[in-house]
Parts: C-alpha cells; structure tokens; sequence
C-alpha cells in the first residue's frame, strides 16, 4: 500500500520548513515550485498501489466550481523527495439531524473530503507523518470546517489510525457517517464467458434468462450504445437524466446524473482526458437504463447507474450492466468498481471486496465541536430506536410520515 520516494526534478530547491513542520500546502508554494511538485504528485500516484482516481490532481480540479476547491498538503523528506500527497476537495455540505433516513434539521458546513488515505511512501513513520498533518490541518480549520474520510478501508493502517490514535481524538471528534459496508468489485478475466461461467449458479441462470427474454423479444428493438468522447457528452446527459428522473433515488432523494452546466463541464473534461465511458439502454426507440462511469488506470469507476421502472420486468437494469462488462472486457480493463455502498444486484455480479466506512473528523472547537458530540449523541439513539421498532415493523410507517412532514416544511 506505498511506494518508494519520489524525488523532485533537480531543478527544484528543497522547500524552507516552516516551524519544522514537513507538510506544506500546495498553494504556498511559488508558481515554480508548484508545477514541478504536481509533476512528483503524479509520478507517486502512477507507482502507488492504493492510488484511486480521485487522488488526481487533474480530476479534483476538474470537479471544482464557484463554491468547490481543492486543498493539497504534500509531505517532503528532508532530502526534499516527495513522501507524502494528501489531498482535499472542498464543498459545502451540512451535519445533519436524521430519524430513519430523514434529515431534521441541518448545519451548514464545508467539508474537506478525502478518498481512502493519503498516500505515502515506503520507510517513514506513518502514524507520526498522518498525526503531523491532521495537526497541521486543525490549525486552519474555520468555524465551519471540517474533515470527511469517504471510502475508509476499516483494515487498511489509515483506517486503524483514525479508529485508535488517541493524540487524533484530542483534537478530532471522530464518528462514523453511516454503517460499514462491503465496497463490491470485480477483477474482470480475459472472456466475457470466463466471467459468465464464475457467477453463481443462481445469477448465471438468470442472467442468461433476461437476456434471452428481452433480445429474443420480436416487439422490442434494442439499441446499446457506448459514449466516451466530449460530443458524446451532450448525446448522452439529456438521455441519462430523462431516466434518471424516473428512479427512486429522484423521487424520493433528490439524487440522480443531471443535465447541467457543471456536470456537462465534468463530463467534457473528463472526456477530453480519455476517462469518461458511459452506456445507454435504448428499448424501442426510449431510453431505458444507463450507466454512468469512467476509466481510469485500468480501472471503471461506476459512478451512476439507473432504470425506467417501467422496463423493471425485462431487467433492462441487469442487462445494461451485463453489456457493460462485455464491453470493458474488451477493452482490457482489469478490474470494475461499484464505488460506495451495497445492496444485493453488486454481490450478485461481483467477486473481490473491502470493507469501508465513511467517517467526520471534527475538530474540537466552539460552536463546531458542541454540536458535532449533540449530533453524535443523537445519531446513537436514532440507530438504537431505529433498532428497536423495526422489530415491530414500524420504521417504515413512522418514516413515510416524517417524509411528509418534512416535505410540508419546504
């Protein structure tokens, strides 16, 4: 999970330490010293093994907007290699007060989010350089900022520092967003009938059903279609949001790919670097089901994914993500990425996973710190009531109706 130091070009000084201090902030660093350090940012996310794609530079500025940024603190040796790369993407966000899946009230926040881990090099003390720059980052932590970790891998060394590291916890709140869950991944083999054949026995028959139902239908003409270049974007967003605002994951929680200024810039960007790869299910003429993703560095990252109820019985959802491994297999992509969550259809078609769990670090100042352990109280008895009446069979009366009175308040 490291690599070997990486060294700046020879042109570069070794930076000037501030208070002894070894991680610097990217933005304190002079036009100069800034582009040669990005170039060593990239040559240890192309030798690391737990680099991801959001630890590009490249993608975190792609995604940034009027009120999105990004933060980067890089660690040198006193050498002046490049040892460490943290990473930040800034954006507004809210802790939020939630019964049963319902936010009640929200407070207003930006989130310094990080993907997995910093990235660091082989042979340095990782609890001391992760304990210096948490340090470091507290120090410039406003009223309203705070930490997020997405994706945590719970086993991995950042993992087992943020859980146990008690210097951490003076100046973090540390609490958990949401449940652990099973990250779903597939490592794709050579054939399509290779990955065909190691399904199970229940997912392969009906796999191979719904595809032999819905081509073999003669009232339903089927088109797949495949976007991975900047035009393609503007085919594909308005005919993935006309599904996507069919979904559940709309109706009921604003979520769901859009058709927008910002996300066509993203998708363009991405386009234009060779990342982006989406699919589109069209069934007589409508789009049906899409999925949205990117490549990168031999990897798919599933980003988006939906279904027009209406097709539900001909598993078009299924059969898109069928068409899609096909596809990647041909590609030569190595391994695909369901990204964060679960849920039943994921396990069914994949063969690798990790457990991960999201979690806050808020540091422990006034007002931020109150309310975070107020909220950390509250989410404890939320779960633990969540618990209790679901015996009952209640949750889900008492959560359509705190639907509505949340609806009635807007």
């Amino acid at each position: 999970m490291s690599s070997q130091n990486v060294p700046l070009p020879e042109s570069y000084d070794i930076p000037q330490l501030d208070d002894g201090r070894e991680w610097q902030d990217l933005d304190q660093l002079d036009t100069t010293a800034r582009t040669q350090a990005l170039l060593a940012v990239k040559d240890l996310i192309r030798h690391h093994s737990a680099a991801v794609m959001d630890h590009d530079p490249d993608w975190l500025y792609t995604k940034c907007s009027h009120d999105k940024s990004v933060k980067i603190f890089l660690y040198f040796a006193r050498d002046g290699s490049l040892s460490g790369y943290a990473p930040f993407f800034v954006h507004p966000s809210s802790l939020s007060f939630e019964l049963f899946g319902i936010s009640l009230w929200e407070y207003r926040i930006r989130r310094y989010s990080m993907t997995t881990s910093p990235l660091l090099s082989e042979g340095i003390d990782a609890e001391k350089v992760l304990r210096s720059l948490f340090d470091s980052i507290w120090q410039i932590l406003g009223n309203r900022e705070t930490l997020f970790g997405l994706g945590v891998e719970l086993d991995s060394p950042f993992g087992q520092f943020l859980q146990n590291d008690a210097a951490l916890q003076k100046k973090y709140q540390i609490f958990p967003s949401g449940k652990a869950y099973h990250r779903r991944l597939i490592a794709l083999p050579k054939s399509f009938e290779e990955y065909i054949q190691n399904l199970g026995y229940g997912t392969r028959k009906e796999v191979r059903r719904a595809l032999r139902r819905l081509e073999q239908d003669p009232e339903i003409t089927i088109n797949h279609h495949i976007f991975t270049t900047p035009e393609d974007v503007l085919e594909f967003l308005p005919l993935a949001q006309q599904v996507s605002d069919k979904t559940y994951q709309r109706n009921l929680l604003g979520l769901g790919i859009r058709d927008d200024i910002e996300t066509r810039h993203v998708l363009t960007s991405a386009a234009e670097n060779g990342w982006f790869q989406s699919y589109l299910l069209i069934c007589n003429q409508e789009p049906v089901a899409f999925q949205h993703g990117y490549i990168y560095g031999g990897i798919y990252y599933a980003e988006q994914t939906g279904y027009d109820p209406a097709w539900g019985d001909k598993s078009v959802g299924t059969i898109v993500q069928i068409y899609r491994i096909r596809d990647l297999i041909g590609c030569g992509v190595t391994r695909l990425d369901f990204l964060y969550g679960d849920n039943e259809r994921k396990r069914s078609l994949s063969n690798m996973y990790r457990i991960e769990q999201n979690f806050y670090l808020v540091p422990r100042k006034f007002p931020l710190g109150v309310l975070a352990y107020t909220l950390r109280g509250f989410n404890t008895l939320s779960r633990l009531g969540g618990d209790f009446i679901e015996k009952w069979g209640l949750k889900s009366r008492i959560r359509r109706f705190l639907r509505k009175w949340s609806v009635s308040r807007d």
